[in-house]
């Protein structure tokens, strides 16, 4: 995979490009991009990297993420033979309606959240994206200069809301061409081999490198330790099975590569500050508790 920056190729014209991603799984790399990007999940699920934030994902995930930030969507190594993946994209420039448009007053807050971007954003009420996934999908059949105003009413609904950082304050994009096609490397092997015990040793082999060199490496340029980003991917696979089945916790350790319960424990508690046994009580307690979510609905501004 040699993709890093990405060229956004616009029809002349057009002020932004929104479009329904359809493949059996979302097939761009890690890469960057100067302009913004906001993507609702519609169905899959697996692992999203903005930054050097690495979360799970699923059908109604919604993130805007900022200018230049690397980023890509993994999806689950079980997807369903006959299933898809698919999202609504909008990807525009910041200044799509004019350089100072947003520092007008009446639109700092838009402003705000562009800037807040730069970070990567989710948005998790419920009712928030019910609203803009009604408004996307409507998005998708405007002309050009209706979909403009769309996406400005979708701005504006997002500034208004709560949001989530993704990346971390420290976090400082300055990845190159070899840096996206050596991690991409390290992320497809990790995947491919999260289940199993290897060592980092395998991995500076893909590289190339030393097991220093490339431990040096991967911290400059994730923010993290190798042995971080290992048992937050571990223990993100262990969320997932947690929720979507009734294995047992000592079933889910193994399939998520711990050899020991203790171990794997210790580490889902490390990150997730409770028992892996009280985050599925949790979870649940939490989704039966949901509101009902109105088909259609109408921002009151």
């Amino acid at each position: 995979m040699k993709i890093h920056f990405i060229k956004i190729n616009t029809v002349p014209g057009e002020l932004l490009i929104a479009t329904e991603v359809k493949e059996r799984k979302f097939s761009a790399p890690l890469h960057y991009h100067p302009e913004l990007e906001l993507t609702l999940i519609l169905e899959s699920s697996g692992k999203r990297f903005i930054g050097d934030s690495i979360q799970n994902f699923e059908p109604d995930d919604l993130v805007l993420v900022g200018e230049n930030l690397p980023h890509f969507w993994r999806n689950d190594s079980n997807l369903l033979k006959d299933g898809f993946s698919r999202a609504i994209v909008v990807q525009f420039n910041k200044s799509f309606l004019g350089e100072s448009f947003f520092t007008l007053n009446g639109a700092n807050h838009i402003n705000r959240l562009i800037k807040n971007s730069t970070r990567g954003v989710c948005f998790r009420d419920p009712i928030t994206k019910a609203l803009i996934k009604d408004k996307l999908i409507r998005l998708l059949e405007l002309d050009t200069f209706e979909k403009a105003l769309g996406l400005l009413e979708i701005l504006n609904i997002l500034a208004k809301s709560d949001i989530c950082y993704l990346s971390s304050p420290e976090y400082k994009a300055h990845f190159n061409e070899i840096d996206c096609t050596r991690l991409n490397k390290v992320f497809n092997y990790v995947y491919n081999n999260i289940n199993s015990s290897f060592e980092i040793s395998e991995i500076a082999d893909l590289l190339n490198m030393s097991v220093s060199a490339f431990c040096h490496y991967f911290k400059k340029r994730t923010q993290k330790t190798f042995m971080q980003f290992i048992n937050e991917t571990r223990i993100g696979k262990a969320k997932r099975l947690l929720i979507e089945t009734d294995k047992s916790i000592a079933e889910i350790a193994y399939e998520s590569g711990y050899n020991s319960l203790s171990n794997f424990n210790k580490q889902f508690n490390s990150l997730e500050k409770l028992s892996p046994k009280l985050f599925r009580k949790k979870y649940y307690d939490y989704a039966n508790d949901l509101p009902d979510v109105p088909e259609h609905l109408e921002y009151d501004s």
